[in-house]
């Protein structure tokens, strides 16, 4: 059978850390390589929020791998993300040949928030009595 080109898209359970996800990771990557694939990039998104609860949790590590493979090695390496405790959840999708490879994407930091409390602002203290006034 011929190689293809395939994504797959893997969250990872956050109590295992940064490292233990980065550790995870080459072991997906070297389950790849053992079903003879080759490895086209693989992308560390790192901690995110999800858009549902997955297994109780509001956040995982999402790691994206490209990568050609046969269709017998895609089946042994989903068999194998599913027996994978840490693993929430992962999708794999077949990419056309002529596809463009995925851009990479930076990591999002999660922003401070800036707390300006303007309704607090007390300045016109003749503002609230018009209102009285015209209730």
């Amino acid at each position: 059978m011929a190689d293809r080109r395939y994504e797959t898209l893997v969250l990872i359970h956050p109590e295992q850390g940064e490292q233990g996800a980065k550790e995870l990771t080459n072991r997906i990557r070297s389950l790849i390589e053992d079903q003879k694939g080759s490895i086209g990039q693989i992308q560390e998104w790192g901690l995110r929020d999800l858009a549902f609860l997955v297994a109780k949790q509001r956040r995982a590590f999402y790691v994206l791998f490209e990568y050609r493979a046969t269709p017998a090695a895609l089946a042994e390496v989903e068999r194998n993300l599913r027996l994978t405790d840490p693993v929430l959840r992962f999708v794999s999708v077949r990419q056309a040949e002529n596809a463009p490879p995925t851009p990479d994407r930076t990591v999002r930091r999660p922003e401070p928030e800036e707390t300006t409390d303007a309704s607090l602002d007390t300045g016109d203290a003749g503002d609230m009595e018009s209102l009285g006034e015209e209730i």
